[in-house]
């Protein structure tokens, strides 16, 4: 069975090195606008990757949210940013796990494959 991700990312480049390195090992998709996410207009992922730059909300109300959501918190959620303050972030962010841009391919996938099978161990 391919697991797949929910990713919103609004830089194209970032967008393409995510797809390239995803597609070989999970189904993907992108939405880019949080506002799906809060609606739940969206097919059920084993994984949310987020841009904590969002253009239409704040990283923090989309994580509390999601987190709250009981179809939802279940599923890890992995927070990309290019912020200098990314420990403030992280610590205030109820998402699962951080990557700071740029990162390594092999990074990204550690990261990945460790929050997807942290999630199917535990249901």
């Amino acid at each position: 069975m391919t697991r797949k991700i929910l990713i919103t990312e609004s830089e194209v480049d970032i967008k393409l090195l995510l797809s390239s390195l995803l597609k070989k090992h999970y189904q993907i998709s992108f939405v880019n606008d949080a506002k799906l996410l809060l609606e739940g207009a969206f097919e059920k992922p084993d994984l949310f990757i987020l841009n904590s730059q969002l253009p239409d909300h704040n990283i923090l109300e989309v994580c509390r949210r999601l987190k709250s959501d009981i179809n939802t918190k279940e599923i890890p959620i992995l927070i990309i940013s290019a912020s200098e303050d990314i420990d403030s972030l992280m610590e205030a962010c109820p998402g699962d796990d951080f990557i700071r841009k740029p990162f390594s391919a092999s990074e990204l996938l550690a990261k990945v494959h460790s929050a997807i099978n942290t999630n199917i161990t535990s249901k």
